[in-house]
């Protein structure tokens, strides 16, 4: 039976493989990757993207599988207690940290074996277009004239409430972190007064940006976005703190090395492919690949920086 064959043959969810272009050899022929959230959102999109081009530049085929029960423990485990051959993976973000940071998984990213960083997902810090400050500067000044007075909305235990922290700290600890939920309800929760600051995607603020209802602060990175390059970085204002959402590929605990050799090169092939940026700006997202040993070096600069501003 060919490897086109079998791949016709795979659940649904299974993305066709380039078996004309294949150029790296990967030791499985087929491949589960297992993405904590359900499909359609950004993490999926970005799982699925990288699956496409995996695909392009390999001999596998990869099959996404949406598990977002637990908050990603479900996912986690599923892979952690794999096989070692290459053949099960794991898509995630720095929402791997928080969960383990706050007791919510018992998986860290040392559960696993990196194995690439691939995309990122830029937020910023956004406020109402009648708000009394319309630079990070002249919020710190004014939450420093006011203490307590200032709330950020964020969606505790996630990654938006690391954000919040960040900013936080910046006024000096003047500021209240509030839950106001999903990026939808904090939206909504800001445009009502009910808070004051949020973090959102660069998507929804430039919508809002351009309609006058929301002024952008700052973008999360120490590199601009280029859907964006109007909105100014938080580091070039003088808050040392950039935390995009990066997307992750994890095998479990042990992978045979044959896998590993052969998903730094595949990763190596896509970052040389113009095609990968390209698709990823539609979904506003940027590329951001790293091979085995770059994600591991990144992967533990990222848990120490959300540790550090979470206090643990």
């Amino acid at each position: 039976m060919t490897r086109f064959w079998k791949a016709g043959l795979l659940a649904a969810g299974l993305l066709m493989p380039g078996a004309a272009l294949a150029q790296v050899d990967y030791p499985v022929d087929t491949v589960r990757v297992f993405v904590p959230a359900s499909p359609g959102g950004g993490t999926d999109a970005g799982a699925r993207l990288f699956a496409e081009f995996f695909q392009k530049h390999s001999d596998a085929s990869l099959a996404i599988v949406n598990q977002p029960a637990g908050g990603g423990v479900v996912a986690a485990q599923t892979v952690a207690e794999g096989p070692s051959d290459g053949s099960v993976l794991f898509f995630f973000h720095a929402a791997l940290h928080t969960a383990n940071l706050f007791g919510q998984s018992p998986f860290s990213w040392e559960s696993f074996t990196p194995l690439a960083t691939t995309s990122e997902i830029n937020e910023v810090y956004a406020v109402r277009e009648d708000a009394p400050f319309d630079t990070v500067d002249e919020l710190i000044a004014y939450a420093k004239e006011h203490p307590g007075e200032l709330n950020i909305g964020s969606q505790l235990g996630g990654t938006t409430q690391v954000k919040g922290e960040a900013l936080n700290q910046a006024t000096g600890g003047n500021m209240r972190i509030v839950d106001a939920g999903t990026e939808s309800d904090r939206i909504t929760a800001l445009l009502g007064s009910q808070v004051d600051v949020i973090s959102m995607s660069v998507a929804n603020a430039k919508q809002y940006a351009e309609d006058g209802q929301m002024i952008v602060l700052a973008l999360m990175n120490e590199t601009p976005d280029p859907a964006a390059p109007e909105f100014p970085t938080t580091v070039s204002q003088g808050i040392d703190f950039s935390l995009p959402l990066v997307m992750t590929v994890y095998g479990p605990g042990e992978v045979d090395q044959a896998a590993v050799d052969a998903f730094d090169q595949i990763v190596a092939e896509i970052k040389a492919d113009p095609e990968f940026a390209e698709a990823l700006a539609k979904q506003s997202q940027a590329p951001a690949l790293r091979g085995p040993e770059a994600a591991a070096g990144f992967l533990a600069g990222e848990h120490e920086t959300i540790a550090g501003l979470l206090g643990k």
